[in-house]
Formats: structure tokens, C-alpha cells, sequence
């Protein structure tokens, strides 16, 4: 099969193509999981969607904390694969492996092991308890195939084949789906049967992905020779992989901390706060699915040593990305409202009206986190993963901050001025750094 490389032909082209499969992916992601929601609350009751609910906010930062590893894992694929060094790609294949392995394990024992004070410490309801743990207890222990998924994804983003994944997410939610209303509402199973469906589709979506790998990239494909301990192919995995996972778990500790903060203003701001995250959610992922693919092009084409290409490719990148959120916040602008009220009922003015005006202000905004995403995926692709985590961490922190001092008779609206300055200063932040990274990578011509 001919290599999906990067390093030559038409940058805008490249990049659009990337891009495409993430975004699609990452939509039908969110939809499968709307459908398994709503599934389990017809079929099991209030209560089970509740302590779904609540076991997915757990749920979610140990995904976080695994997504963010692989993630790290692609920039070492994508720049030997674009250097073409095959055996150091195999060897960082089994490295990275091994560490992936071992954290899940850690993270699945931990979870099993520590179930019931975590539940505690998040204040969940007595009544709800019961069902969280019988969910989790399911996550933990498929966890390993959550990890596989990843891992593989990640290979597939790295060599170019981000459209692999989209099919592997497709299958995965007619398989979730089909398994939510066979053991859920047809066997009444109840978030046992919830669970057991999003761990059996994380399962296949694994094995499609290795199998692709395996059948079409046979120079992929693990020798004696690759599975051998490198010290220093450990250590950069380990350095790759952590700072990254730190960052995506930041990021979400972040948004627990702006959630507890808006639960504090009362009913009517937490529905619409809920209801405007899930759209601004589905906006969004477009600027993260450009700035996926422009890591993966800039890792490319830098393994590659061409520095013009890894130049041009920002440029491009983040000129798309900027243009993408100047016609999707046209868009939003003019259709908030239709959007908003099919999540939030028409008795609920208060909500619909505060859920209205934040969308209304992040509008103004949304252009800020797409330029500041393409700056993260340029720095991931340089491999200057710290340099992503830096910005991510001064964008969550202010917000946070300036969300809790920012008075609270200002309600939602506090918490779009802080996310904005925040991206205001992360930007200012990646501008100066992004200079010195570039004229670094210049360098690589007269090397």
C-alpha cells in the first residue's frame, strides 16, 4: 500500500483531509454517547441516567488522562514515520505499548480498588451509589480496551489514516447502540447493560484499527529485534506522554472547577450553562480536529527535515482554522436560539435567556480558541509538548480565576469574559514563543 505521507503535494489539501475524519469522528462520538443517555433514561428510569451521569464525570478523567497519553505517543510516530525510520518507529510501537499497558493496569486496579471513597468525595447521592458503581466497576475493568483504541488511533493519525479511525468509531456506535437496546431496554440490565455495551464497542473499535495496521502496514508489524528495552526511547515516551496527559487532565479539572462555580448561580444557570456546553462543544470540535491534524502535519514534514513545508503548513493551518470560526460564529450567531430550544423547554425563559447571551458573548470569542488551537497543534508537532501544556495551563487557570472573581450578579457572562481573556493571554504567550520555535526549525535547512 503507497504511504500516506505528508512531506509532499498540496498543504491545504493535506490538512483538510486530516481534519475531516477527526471532526467527523469526534461528531459521532458525541452522538452515540447523546443516544446511549437517552436509551438508558427511557428504559431504566431517572435515576440510572443520574448516576450515569454522574459516574461519567470520573469516567471521564481517567479517558482524559489516557487520550492525552497516546497523543503525546503520536508526535514520536508521526516524526519517524516521516523520516521513514521504520525500525525506530516499531521499537517506539512496543515502548509505548508497554507503558500504556502498565498505566491502564494502574488506573483500572486504582479505580476497582477506590470506587467507593471516590463517590464519596465527589458528594454522590446515597440513592444513586448503587448503580455509579456497578457502571464503573464495568469501565474499570474494560479500561485496557479503551487504552487499545487509543494507542491505535494514534498510529493511524500519525501514518495519515485518520479516515481508519472515523470507520472504526462508526462501527463501534451501531455496536453500542445495538447493545444499549438489546441488554438495557430489551433484557432490562439497567447501567450494567450500559456499561457493558460502551466497553464491548470500545473492544471492536480496538480491533478494527489493529487489524487495518496489521493488514495494510506490514512494516509496522513488531520483530524479535523491536522488543527490546531502550532507556532512551523509555524516557522520551514517558516525557511525551505524561506532559500530555497532564495537560488534557488539566483541562478538565478546569472545567470541573468552572462548573462548580456556575452551580453556585443557581438552577437556571446549570441548565444553561448544560444545554450551551453541548452546543459549543460540537463547535468546537472543529478547531481540535484542525489542530490534531496540523500536529500531524508539522511532526511529519519535520521528521522529514523540511522546515519550509513545516512553515508554510502553520501558516495555512491557522488560516483555515481562522476562517473556519468566523463562518461557524456567523452561524451560531444567527441560529442560537432554534439550537437552544430544543435542549431547554419553553417554560424555562430564564435558562433560555442566560444560555442565549453566553453564546451570544462566546460568539465574539470563539475566534480566540481556534487560534489558539492552532498554535497547540503546532507546538505538538514540533514535539515541544511542555510549550502546549504551558498554554493550556495559563488559559485554564485564568479562567478559572477570573470566573470566581468576577462578580456574580454578572452570572454566565463571567464566565465567557474569563474564558476569553484567558485565550487573549495564551495567545500572547504562543505568539512570542512560536517565533523562536520557527526561526529554530529554520535552522534545520543550513544543519
Amino acid at each position: 500500500m503507497k504511504n500516506a505521507t505528508l512531506t509532499r503535494g498540496k498543504i491545504d489539501r493535506q490538512l483538510i483531509g486530516l481534519a475531516l475524519p477527526l471532526l467527523a469522528g469526534s461528531l459521532v462520538q458525541q452522538f452515540y454517547n447523546t443516544v446511549d443517555m437517552m436509551i438508558v433514561s427511557r428504559a431504566a428510569g431517572d435515576n440510572a441516567f443520574a448516576a450515569v451521569g454522574v459516574a461519567s464525570s470520573v469516567m471521564n478523567l481517567f479517558f482524559y488522562l489516557l487520550v492525552g497519553l497516546t497523543l503525546g505517543f503520536s508526535i514520536l510516530y508521526a516524526n519517524a514515520y516521516g523520516a521513514e525510520d521504520f525500525p525506530r518507529l516499531r521499537k517506539y510501537c512496543f515502548t509505548t505499548g508497554v507503558i500504556s499497558v502498565g498505566v491502564t493496569l494502574a488506573l483500572s486496579g486504582g479505580g476497582l480498588l477506590f470506587l467507593q471513597p471516590i463517590l464519596t468525595m465527589i458528594q454522590t447521592p446515597a440513592e444513586l451509589q448503587g448503580d455509579c458503581a456497578r457502571y464503573l466497576s464495568w469501565i474499570f475493568a474494560g479500561l485496557i480496551f479503551t487504552c487499545l483504541y487509543n494507542l491505535l488511533a494514534a498510529l493511524l493519525r500519525a501514518v495519515g489514516r485518520t479516515a481508519v479511525t472515523l470507520y472504526a468509531l462508526a462501527a463501534a456506535m451501531v455496536c453500542n447502540i445495538g447493545l444499549d437496546l438489546f441488554l438495557v431496554a430489551g433484557l432490562r440490565l439497567g447501567v450494567a447493560g450500559a456499561a457493558a455495551a460502551t466497553v464491548s464497542a470500545q473492544a471492536l473499535s480496538a480491533l478494527l484499527c489493529g487489524g487495518y495496521l496489521f493488514r495494510h502496514y506490514p512494516q509496522l508489524r513488531l520483530t524479535r529485534q523491536d522488543l527490546v528495552f531502550q532507556r532512551h526511547l523509555f524516557r522520551q515516551s514517558v516525557q511525551y506522554g505524561s506532559v500530555s496527559a497532564l495537560q488534557e487532565s488539566s483541562l478538565y479539572c478546569g472545567k470541573l472547577l468552572v462548573q462548580s462555580a456556575v452551580n453556585a448561580m443557581g438552577p437556571a444557570a446549570i441548565t444553561a450553562f448544560t444545554a450551551a456546553s453541548c452546543i459549543e462543544n460540537l463547535f468546537l470540535a472543529f478547531g481540535n480536529s484542525g489542530a490534531d491534524a496540523l500536529s500531524v502535519f508539522v511532526a511529519q514534514n519535520q521528521g522529514a527535515r523540511q522546515p519550509e513545508r513545516v512553515r508554510e503548513g502553520m501558516r495555512r493551518g491557522l488560516r483555515l482554522l481562522l476562517v473556519t470560526s468566523v463562518a461557524l460564529s456567523l452561524l451560531l450567531a444567527f441560529l442560537r436560539q432554534p439550537a437552544l430550544s430544543l435542549l431547554i423547554s419553553a417554560g424555562n425563559s430564564a435558562a433560555l435567556q442566560a444560555a442565549s447571551s453566553y453564546l451570544g458573548a462566546m460568539c465574539l470569542l470563539y475566534i480566540l480558541s481556534f487560534w489558539a488551537n492552532g498554535y497547540q497543534g503546532y507546538f505538538r508537532g514540533l514535539g515541544r509538548i511542555s510549550a502546549a501544556f504551558c498554554g493550556t495551563l495559563l488559559q485554564i487557570t485564568l479562567r478559572v480565576v477570573f470566573t470566581y472573581l468576577f462578580p456574580a450578579s454578572w452570572g454566565l457572562l463571567s464566565v465567557a469574559l474569563a474564558t476569553g481573556l484567558g485565550w487573549v493571554v495564551m495567545i500572547a504567550f504562543q505568539t512570542c514563543l512560536s517565533r523562536r520555535l520557527t526561526a529554530r526549525v529554520m535552522a534545520l535547512r543550513s544543519a
